[in-house]
């Protein structure tokens, strides 16, 4: 790009421009528009590029308008200057659009013409952060490999998210993955070898020392929340904002070692606040990385955009603190460790800011999510709720050994990964330059694969009847599951979550507390309100948002 640059400032060419027939040099910087397309853009990733392109455009706008000036001393140089870079762009774009349309090595497969030309049309569909309902309806109209961009394939097949992550697969991770740059955190981290050696140092994080402080915090935090259920006296609680305020504590502490305290101060944390908000971005943006970082550049101090920003920079004085304090149990100790040992602490500093940034939003933003939609479900399922009750009954929540074997309790979080996944369409893939087959169907080598779980853990031959919660697939009734490859809540292979021992116990603590002391109902009269909104105006940002949810919590009558 630095070579465009210099040939668009390049004084002869300028000049050689200016003198000739307006007309002739359209024509001329229009052919180079198309030659520009053909050996620069088609090449390699230029989604990082956007700011630069731009930037790029308006100086040889700028250039060529001073050399016009000084040729016909008029106001028309501006007009003549415009022409030219208008031709060298419409040349380009209908280069690109020619292509994409008639020659992409994608064209066959079938979707929306628009998806093929541009993401912007996917980005458009998306302006309600609802993409898990955009791509349903692209599954249901054209089938199990649909084109929904340029060069992006959604797989709807069984088999799409095995084949993209499991033994063997030669996949990678596609651009979306380069979301936080300059920051790195161990989960955006492209290169197979880096991830391999950032997850080790993770892992650190995870001994049994660390474990066992992990669940002292998780078991006072539950019981801080049911202080707080236990309090309200039969009034609606806002349950799914307490359970955002349990899991984002429990992180907070997680990563450095220090609690946001929303439980305790029953308010939002500010930088939460600020994180939720900027991940509002991810709904409409995901799809389109090339546009979200021209969005950050122009943006930075206005809109969402600076609550992106600030969540980045808090993060960044988080780690900063964390670094300058004695070690803790928390998964920031081994990679801090690590830096201080090579002595590259400040040079690590984006991979650190990384690294705090997907502890916060991977670790919270998807136990939150899980746990609202598995008592909200157990709201609307009394007669389940029930069962469960009977089985953890009597079991201390201390004892994960014994409630990790409880089966109906772990086909109660099952079945609500499986109908809500935290992840509901995020985990871009590339096929390897070869390309790859999956049942049948070649997919060319370099080509993004999409393969949602919201769509997979619904599909009618992996399960019967697939859009109803029922936990006991996953326990007494096997048969209601058809083919597991659709389910993969936790992903595999090298890939596989860091954090789910920690998630699970988190989920059991939470779910064993309220269902062993409560009997929970929507508010009189409420229950489709809370239907719409927990459901209906659910968001796909990377990790699924539901709406608010409140019920009134009533003691069981053996509980003090």
């Amino acid at each position: 790009m630095d070579l465009v640059v210099e040939k668009f400032h390049a004084e002869p060419v300028m000049t050689f421009m200016a003198e000739r027939p307006l007309l002739a040099r359209c024509a001329l910087v229009g052919v180079f528009g198309i030659l520009v397309h053909h050996l620069v853009f088609i090449k390699n990733e230029w989604h990082m590029q956007g700011p630069r392109i731009i930037k790029t455009v308006v100086a040889a706008y700028a250039v060529l308008a001073l050399l016009e000036a000084r040729k016909t001393l008029s106001v028309a140089a501006f007009g003549h200057a415009g022409l030219i870079v208008g031709s060298f762009t419409f040349s380009l774009l209908f280069s690109i659009a020619a292509y994409r349309l008639f020659a992409h090595r994608t064209r066959h497969f079938p979707g929306p013409r628009l998806a093929g030309l541009t993401k912007l049309w996917h980005m458009y569909q998306c302006r309600n952060g609802q993409n898990h309902l955009v791509l349903e309806r692209m599954r249901r109209e054209y089938g199990d490999f649909v084109r929904t961009g340029p060069n992006e394939i959604t797989v709807f097949h069984p088999n799409g998210l095995a084949l993209l992550d499991g033994p063997g697969s030669k996949t990678s991770k596609s651009v979306w993955y380069d979301f936080l740059l300059p920051n790195v955190g161990v989960t955006t981290i492209r290169d197979r070898g880096w991830h391999d050696q950032r997850r080790r140092l993770w892992i650190k994080g995870f001994s049994n020392s660390a474990m066992q402080k992990y669940q002292e915090h998780i078991e006072a935090h539950v019981k801080d929340m049911d202080a707080i259920i236990a309090g309200a006296k039969g009034s609606p609680v806002p349950i799914s904002t307490y359970i955002y305020w349990f899991a984002f504590d429990i992180m907070g502490l997680f990563a450095f070692s220090r609690s946001f305290d929303m439980l305790h101060s029953e308010r939002w944390h500010y930088s939460i606040r600020n994180l939720r908000k900027a991940m509002t971005l991810l709904g409409p943006f995901s799809s389109v990385p090339w546009a979200a970082q021209i969005g950050f550049w122009l943006l930075k101090g206005y809109w969402v955009v600076h609550d992106w920003h600030t969540m980045i920079s808090w993060c960044a004085n988080q780690m900063q603190l964390r670094v300058d304090e004695p070690d803790s149990h928390d998964v920031a100790q081994g990679i801090i460790a690590d830096s201080r040992k090579r002595g590259t602490l400040k040079e690590d500093q984006e991979q650190l800011v990384g690294d705090a940034i997907v502890a916060i939003v991977a670790g919270s933003d998807t136990v939150a999510p899980t746990l609202v939609f598995a008592i909200y479900q157990l709201a609307l399922n009394p007669d389940k709720a029930e069962t469960l009750y009977q089985e953890v009954k009597g079991v201390s929540i201390k004892d994960t050994a014994t409630l990790k074997k409880l089966p109906y309790l772990n086909a109660v979080i099952m079945e609500t990964l499986r109908l809500h996944p935290a992840v509901p369409t995020g985990g871009n893939r590339d096929t390897p330059p070869e390309g790859m087959m999956i049942d049948g169907t070649f997919i060319p080598g370099n080509t993004t694969i999409v393969a949602p779980r919201y769509v997979l853990g619904r599909l009618e031959s992996c399960f019967v009847r697939p859009n109803e919660w029922i936990p006991e697939r996953f326990d007494t009734q096997p048969e209601l599951v058809k083919d597991t490859r659709s389910f993969l809540p936790f992903a595999q292979g090298r890939y596989t979550c860091l954090g789910k021992d920690v998630a699970m116990i988190e989920m059991w603590t939470v779910i064993t507390v309220l269902i062993t002391k409560y009997r929970f109902d929507f508010p009189a009269g409420q229950r489709e309100k809370y239907i719409q909104s927990v459901e209906g105006k659910m968001r796909d940002q990377f990790t699924a948002t539901p709406g608010d949810l409140a019920l009134v919590f009533t003691k069981r009558e053996n509980v003090a």
